[in-house]
């Protein structure tokens, strides 16, 4: 069954930003028109429960005695769109439109349907129309600025996102969109407002969070972005879903260093006799993952009063052969000391003359 929780994340591939959530919708809005109809009451309240299979059985049966009725046909469709039967719904919708034109909202269900049929141009259509009727509809304006970031035009995507934040200035889906884009374009200022404004809304959710701290990394804001990454580890540790909680590093940071691209990550655990601290990979232009520089520490070290030291895993047919350097630190290294040495080691100037098939668990 189709579910209606936003979330939402974005990437960057060349000018294009793709954005894929799901959209909020109630219930409460099918059941807002004519609910009172002896003859439509149990199957409203089968929609209310959710046991759309059960409502259809009566729906169609009515849809014999009244084949015009807009309001009937509607909730036909809304059932087949929530079992995710969409060319029914999609059937549904249309017949809903042509016996009475001048409902929004179905428009917006409509167009929704073929968002999620990946009809993103039929979607924009009825999304228009619907904002067209209803200028204050937040689900169309949303869904529509959605529709424009898919497309790569970012200009009409935040416009349109602001408008639904004149409409809602806490409808998550429209904050975290433009977080999101305003992220990938390098305006790191309003994107953290945007994510800021997330995380008030839902503090729970570990993306807005660790946004968060890669934002704040890459202004070098470094001690507020300490507290974003005491919050993640709490999620981390609270979190019910093993996507989540089996992470063993989390991102922090990505910045260039010559041709290559570097995915900063920092470790969730930094306890045991082997263990990696930091965790750079390293990947080229085409995004081929090619090594991990690490800050390691181990036992070993530690007998020898160190306490980090630089490895390497380099990757190789999927396989990663580990060797260590000369370049070890008795205290944690700043972090523009280690992108200096990541500077010198991708320059080649660096050896790690020790190998090893170690690697922490």
């Amino acid at each position: 069954m189709r579910q209606y929780i936003s979330f939402v994340w974005t990437t960057q591939a060349k000018a294009a930003l793709y954005i894929i959530f799901f959209l909020c919708l109630f219930v409460g809005e099918v059941l807002s028109e004519e609910v009172s109809k002896p003859e439509y009451e149990k199957a409203d309240k089968l929609i209310e429960n959710q046991d759309y299979k059960s409502a259809l059985k009566i729906l169609l049966e009515y849809e014999k005695k009244k084949p015009d009725d807009d309001v009937l046909l509607f909730k036909i469709g809304f059932s087949y769109f929530r079992l995710e039967e969409d060319q029914k719904a999609l059937l549904y919708f249309e017949k809903a439109i042509r016996t009475n034109p001048k409902v929004a909202k179905y428009y917006d269900y409509y167009g929704a349907t073929f968002y999620f049929s990946g009809k993103i141009d039929e979607a924009e259509k009825q999304f228009l129309k619907c904002v067209e009727l209803d200028p204050k509809n937040p689900m169309a304006t949303g869904m529509l600025g959605a529709i424009y970031a898919e497309k790569g035009q970012l200009s009409k995507a935040k416009d349109y996102f602001l408008k639904a934040l004149e409409i809602d200035p806490e409808d998550l889906r429209a904050n975290y969109s433009l977080a999101g884009i305003y992220f990938s374009e390098g305006d790191l200022v309003k994107s953290q407002k945007y994510f800021e404004i997330c995380y008030k809304l839902d503090p729970e959710n570990y993306a807005t969070v660790s946004y968060l701290i890669e934002n704040l990394y890459r202004q070098e804001k470094f001690e507020e972005a300490e507290k974003y990454k005491r919050r993640l580890l709490q999620i981390r540790n609270s979190s019910k879903d093993p996507r989540i909680t089996n992470l063993k590093y989390f991102r922090f940071d990505t910045f260039p260093i010559k041709e290559f691209v570097i995915v900063a990550q920092e470790s969730f655990s930094k306890t045991g006799d082997l263990y990696y601290y930091y965790v750079f990979s390293v990947f080229d232009k085409s995004g081929k993952h090619l090594k991990n520089i690490n800050l390691e520490s181990s036992a070993i070290l530690k007998e020898n009063g160190l306490k980090y030291i630089i490895g390497m895993d380099l990757i190789e047919d999927g396989n990663s052969k580990h060797s260590t350097s000369n370049i070890a630190y008795p205290e944690l290294p700043t972090y523009f000391e280690l992108k200096s040495v990541l500077t010198e080691i991708l320059e080649g100037k660096v050896k790690f003359p020790y190998s090893s098939s170690a690697s922490p668990k």
